[in-house]
């Protein structure tokens, strides 16, 4: 039974590492959070809006999506829509990243 495309070592080794980059992203964005609690600096509140856009939020969608449909719960016609909605939060995710480099500069 192959659960979540997970069918060879190679599938499973790159699940691990998505998941490693979804934490750490997520990790960096809280960090960023934080310096915006302490410093109240514009640019880090940015920084942590899209870093948790990037990696947190994209990979929740990205993984939700692949369960809902491999588990039927939504039809195979509805993956181009998660795809949709996967790259639409990684595009917002970056704009904020290069938003908040933006306002670093010209603070």
């Amino acid at each position: 039974m192959v659960v979540f495309g997970l069918d060879s070592p190679i599938s499973v080794l790159a699940g691990i590492a998505a998941t490693a980059s979804a934490v750490i992203g997520v990790y960096i964005g809280y960090q960023a959070y934080r310096g915006l609690r302490r410093n109240d600096d514009p640019s880090m509140r940015w920084l942590s809006v899209g870093m948790i856009l990037l990696f947190g939020l994209t990979y929740l969608l990205a993984v939700a999506g692949q369960g809902l449909i491999a588990f039927r719960v939504v039809p195979i016609h509805l993956q181009s829509v998660f795809r949709l909605l996967v790259r639409v939060t990684q595009v917002v995710g970056l704009g904020c990243i290069a938003y908040s480099l933006r306002v670093a500069t010209t603070t």
